[in-house]
């Protein structure tokens, strides 16, 4: 089983990039390969955009979608809903690439925790025919929960385990 980590936020140097990271480690020791899709090093045309369709790097990304069996998608909170870059990653896939397989939700606040990215991004994956488990975390107040490239709230690091711990079994009973 492979998981891969799409997140909204621009490479890995950011809070996103912080949680993103802390994530690879935690799939990685339950027995399960997980990568995070580079958006900075394979940046995604606009759709439409001249010469989009033959782009090298949506093929890469799409491949890469393709041949995991899970994924986590994790994003920071910009005006109530996920980033821009979040939202133009999900717009290059189809059920080709996603179809029946399973994603766990996790967005970053910089203030209150609330949950409209996340019913956002469970709004399109409902589209692209994927299935989200039911448990979802958002982490509030910005880097204020982050040290060391791990979450140091007890509460929120407990649940953003029970998180891939869903994840890891909707992807074995889903069979992907």
């Amino acid at each position: 089983m492979s998981v891969l980590v799409i997140t909204g936020g621009y490479g890995l140097d950011g809070s996103t990039g912080l949680v993103a990271k802390a994530i690879v480690g935690r799939i990685n020791s339950r027995g399960v390969e997980c990568d995070v899709f580079r958006n900075d090093l394979y940046p995604l045309p606009l759709v439409g955009a001249p010469g989009c369709w033959d782009s090298e790097s949506v093929s890469d990304y799409r491949n890469k979608v393709e041949s995991s069996e899970g994924y986590v998608l994790l994003t920071p909170e910009y005006h109530g809903t996920m980033s821009s870059t979040m939202k133009l990653q999900l717009d290059w896939l189809g059920k080709e690439q996603v179809g029946g397989k399973a994603f766990a939700l996790v967005s970053m606040l910089g203030g209150v925790s609330n949950t409209s990215s996340l019913n956002h991004m469970r709004h399109v994956v409902r589209w692209l025919g994927g299935w989200c488990t039911p448990e979802q975390v958002a982490i509030p107040g910005g880097r204020s929960y982050l040290s060391d490239d791990e979450i140091s709230d007890e509460g929120l690091s407990e649940r953003l385990d029970n998180v891939l711990d869903s994840l890891t079994r909707a992807m074995k009973n889903l069979g992907n």
